[in-house]
């Protein structure tokens, strides 16, 4: 109470939870922070049951998790409502990032663990095998909905919106709070009722967790790594799959440079995001999705960069430097065109980008303060009235503005391609 300036039930509760929060901290247990969710709460439960490889026993970093896990990936929705007038923008830069389950099945595989899910749609049957896994094996990965999760802070009407994965280290009864992991830089507490709701509330879920049964074989660095590349590689380029979709692949990017300038398509910007709310709503979801959501900026490029240069240290691999540079200038370029979407030139834009960045600042420090985050979203929410009383550019200046994007969006495209060809050169 002296140090921190907390009533008594505030400061015992800190003092009580904390031998729990530094056993979960210790990077021996597994607890790490991060930049992508599923990738970050894979480390954590494969540091758990040994899969160390780095010099002197380490745990593999999240660069090396994440590119075995299959690397980067891209994808590009536009939805438009026109009854209820709202347009909405997506970008992915993971990859299998419209599947965590189908994306943690593959990756502990090839890291030679076995995995157990459970699932069910009953609250309480969910609290049980939670309990159940917890006494079995921590930590525990279990899907949530990202809005309902108290610290985000989000509006009630995103709630439902999209799940989000975190590491599970335990329970607390008398104190009614569960120990997770997200991003941050420590493990932190909130109430079993807050978690069992959001828990609860995407019902596809099925309340679904995920933890390590047992080792399932040796763990091969250098077949790994090959097996991830070329499931990155693969899901780049083909449209092949449960999905034959192109929206889940490079050419997602190249349709999209053409859709946001001069297009006469259902789906061209101009048509969907028009100047007003609409086309500010557009602008910012591309500056969010590639800096902020899940992706560490630059759309996970820089992170898989980072995968190429340790993996060619350590397997003596000259191509997978190569190629590493070549991401490297990717993720350089696609923050550019996420800065370039929200230009410091436009006051407007530059007070988006700045609550964007501290609504995100949180998730790679200590735990965000639910106030700060409302208070940010109720910021962007009256910067976005504004836009729609009087829209800082005017509808010329608009039209050169998306057509800046769209160069910068086809080069993007080209470079993408060429590079996600170059890894044939690397693995075959």
């Amino acid at each position: 109470m002296k140090k921190t300036g907390k009533k008594y039930a505030s400061s015992r509760r800190r003092v009580v939870v904390e031998p729990a929060r530094k056993k979960a901290s210790d990077p021996g247990v597994g607890h790490f922070p991060g930049k992508v969710a599923a990738a970050t709460a894979l480390r954590c439960l494969i540091t758990r049951a040994g899969v160390l490889t780095r010099p002197g026993g380490k745990p593999l970093s999240e660069a090396m998790v994440f590119g075995i896990s299959g690397g980067i990936g891209a994808g590009v929705f536009a939805f438009h409502y026109a009854k209820e007038a709202i347009s909405s923008f997506f970008v992915a830069g993971r990859h299998l990032w419209h599947d965590d389950l189908a994306y943690l099945k593959a990756a502990a595989s090839r890291f030679g663990v076995k995995i157990t899910i459970t699932e069910s749609g009953g609250a309480q049957t969910a609290e049980r095998q939670l309990r159940d896994a917890l006494a079995k094996t921590q930590p525990v990965i279990a899907w949530v909905d990202r809005a309902s999760m108290p610290y985000s802070g989000a509006p009630g009407s995103l709630e439902g919106g999209g799940y989000h994965v975190v590491t599970v280290y335990g329970l607390y009864d008398k104190l009614g709070t569960v120990l997770i992991g997200d991003l941050a830089r420590n493990p932190f507490e909130i109430s079993q009722a807050d978690f069992r709701k959001a828990r609860a509330r995407i019902k596809k879920q099925k309340n679904r967790l995920l933890y390590l049964d047992r080792p399932g074989g040796k763990f091969d660095l250098s077949k790994a790594v090959a097996q991830g590349l070329r499931a990155c590689r693969g899901a780049l380029l083909s449209s092949k799959g449960p999905r034959k979709m192109p929206n889940f692949t490079l050419e997602a990017f190249r349709t999209w440079g053409e859709r946001i300038h001069g297009s006469k398509a259902k789906d061209g910007w101009a048509k969907i995001f028009p100047v007003g709310p609409m086309l500010w709503d557009g602008l910012t979801s591309i500056h969010d999705f590639i800096e902020h959501y899940g992706t560490g900026g630059g759309l996970c490029r820089p992170l898989f960069a980072e995968f190429c240069e340790e993996a060619s240290k350590a397997l003596g691999n000259a191509r997978l430097r190569r190629l590493g540079k070549r991401y490297a200038d990717l993720g350089r370029l696609w923050s550019d065109l996420a800065n370039a979407a929200l230009t410091d030139d436009v006051p407007l834009f530059r007070r988006a980008k700045e609550l964007l960045a501290r609504n995100a600042s949180g998730a790679r420090g200590e735990p965000p303060s639910k106030d700060e985050r409302r208070e940010i979203w109720e910021q962007l929410h009256d910067l976005r009235q504004e836009a729609a009383r009087r829209f800082p550019l005017p509808e010329k200046q608009a039209e050169e503005f998306r057509a800046d994007l769209q160069r910068r969006i086809l080069a993007i495209h080209e470079k993408e391609v060429s590079a996600a060809k170059e890894m044939r050169k690397v693995v075959g």
